[in-house]
């Protein structure tokens, strides 16, 4: 047995065709693009270049029957990014799927650490 106390940790992503479509990294860019309307902005505070954050974008709006993020390119003060009501949708389902996530590994954490 483990000296000390067991910890299970795991991820979500959420595949379209056996491919990535949305994982942490991706919420992360849909919450900042709703925060700030801006990818170019939302790539910044993350990090990103925003040619990875447009891919990721486009990616995600080609994947799915809906639009998951609308992008308007720009003049002098630069393009617009939008979440779609279909965007908000998988922000919601998620973030609920992912607190779900949460408690399934305490439960099986502490059953673990019982044995």
């Amino acid at each position: 047995m483990c000296k000390e106390n067991f910890s299970i940790v795991g991820r979500i992503w959420i595949n379209c065709n056996d491919d990535s479509f949305i994982g942490n990294g991706k919420i992360e860019l849909l919450e900042r693009i709703k925060q700030l309307g801006s990818l170019r902005k939302a790539a910044a505070e993350m990090k990103m270049s925003y040619r990875q954050a447009w891919i990721n974008i486009d990616k995600m709006n080609k994947a799915s029957n809906k639009q998951v993020v609308i992008l308007k390119r720009g003049g002098r003060e630069g393009g617009i990014a939008q979440i779609t009501e279909f965007g908000e949708k998988i922000l919601i389902t998620y973030k609920n799927l992912q607190s779900d996530f949460e408690v399934f590994l305490t439960e099986q954490t502490k059953k673990l650490n019982d044995i």
